[in-house]
């Protein structure tokens, strides 16, 4: 069979995934998820994938982080796997969608190419990072990074990270059996490229009618919280708000001599991010002279996460994947203005995301929802673009 003519099971990938949620990690009277990483749900739901995964012939490990890398032989033994790469944890309060969608189709693609005996020239891998949502332990995307050596917190010192209750990473792994012997390390346990699809986490797909988007991603104390936000509305260059606020009182009958806010700050790229933040700053003086009350403050950049440009060998395969089940009219170039594990791989492996519509544009909530109609078109772009590269590949059109 030719690999155009595949085509993946829509009906199969909704109904595990739906089945799935429910079974691991639902919230009550809701079609809302709290599967925190590493927590019991999170546990079930990664020995239900690694399971499937060794079912379909996979090889599956976990490296020193508890990422997940379950990896289909290619008949090439000398060449890293294609990734198919995203994560199973969610928010607190988060929905069925986000993250939990880009392993779900990535294990649809695997389900397809066994049924069809398709034998590619890479290996393909579907890999489950670990703590993508930094819900519980401090630190978004922490385990992607770790793998790339890029995260300013190496791997030692993640382990030493703690949640809420004073449970450190190292032991929540221990706990859950997930501290596995694979080097956390792209050098040492690497891809050839790199795939993820993910919800849009934005109305742009969805307000323009397009099914697919290609390539990139990115207090006085209530006076100074309102600037954020209205600097961010008036320049156009990002988005910003104040997601974390605490004080040294935590009453609320005392005036606080001190406030602490995490702002976070989105941007297209680097340097409007730069402009963006200058101009707050710039606000918050105004309005501390203004205020003339003795107020000042402090920054600290705790985290960030720069511009990626992703490679184009793995947009066009995307591109070609998308343009061959939907037509040209139907898919956009976009850029993402939320955080993405592929941000940190794009630093040592060749990249891209696919991304489906989110209806309304939400994410990181129980009211998350893509059809399972775009569920299943993710998918079949997932599985082209995969084959796509492949054939590249084995035509020796991509080095």
């Amino acid at each position: 069979m030719s690999f155009k003519e595949l085509r993946t099971n829509g009906e199969r990938l909704n109904a595990i995934l739906q089945s799935t949620c429910t079974s691991w990690g639902a919230l009550s009277n809701s079609t809302g998820m709290r599967r925190l990483a590493l927590s019991s749900e999170d546990k079930q739901v990664r020995d239900w994938l690694v399971e499937e995964c060794k079912s379909l012939g996979c090889e599956a490990k976990v490296d020193q982080m508890g990422n997940i890398f379950a990896i289909r032989a290619g008949a090439d033994k000398d060449i890293k796997p294609i990734g198919m790469v995203s994560h199973l944890d969610t928010q607190p309060a988060g929905g069925r969608y986000d993250g939990i969608l880009g392993v779900q189709t990535a294990l649809e693609v695997l389900r397809t190419l066994v049924e069809s005996n398709i034998q590619t020239r890479c290996p393909i891998a579907l890999i489950d990072w670990t703590n993508e949502e930094g819900a519980r332990f401090p630190g978004a995307m922490m385990c992607s990074g770790v793998w790339s050596t890029k995260f300013s917190t190496g791997l030692e010192a993640c382990y030493a990270v703690r949640d809420t209750e004073g449970i450190a990473i190292r032991k929540a792994l221990e706990d859950i059996k997930y501290l596995g012997e694979a080097p956390c390390d792209y050098r040492e346990n690497g891809l050839e490229n790199y795939f993820e699809l993910h919800i849009e986490q934005g109305p742009k797909l969805e307000a323009t009618n397009n099914k697919v988007g290609v390539t990139a991603v990115q207090m006085t104390a209530a006076r100074l919280i309102a600037v954020v936000s209205e600097m961010a509305k008036s320049t156009g260059l990002g988005v910003a708000t104040v997601g974390v606020i605490s004080n040294d009182t935590q009453s609320q009958s005392t005036i606080p001599s001190g406030v602490e806010l995490i702002i976070d700050v989105r941007c297209s790229t680097d340097s409007m991010l730069d402009d963006l933040c200058t101009a707050i700053f710039k606000r918050f003086d105004d309005v501390l002279q203004k205020e003339h009350d003795g107020t000042s403050y402090h920054i600290m950049r705790t985290w960030g996460l720069p511009e990626s440009i992703f490679h184009e060998d793995c947009i066009e395969a995307v591109r070609s994947a998308a343009v061959d089940a939907m037509g040209l009219s139907k898919i956009m170039d976009m850029k993402s203005g939320a955080g993405h594990d592929a941000t940190w791989a794009n630093k040592v492996v060749k990249s891209s995301m696919i991304f489906v519509p989110s209806k309304d544009g939400i994410s990181h909530n129980p009211a998350e929802y893509t059809s399972p109609k775009d569920c299943a078109l993710g998918a079949q772009v997932l599985l082209r673009a995969v084959l796509n590269y492949d054939e590249r590949i084995r035509e020796g059109s991509i080095s």
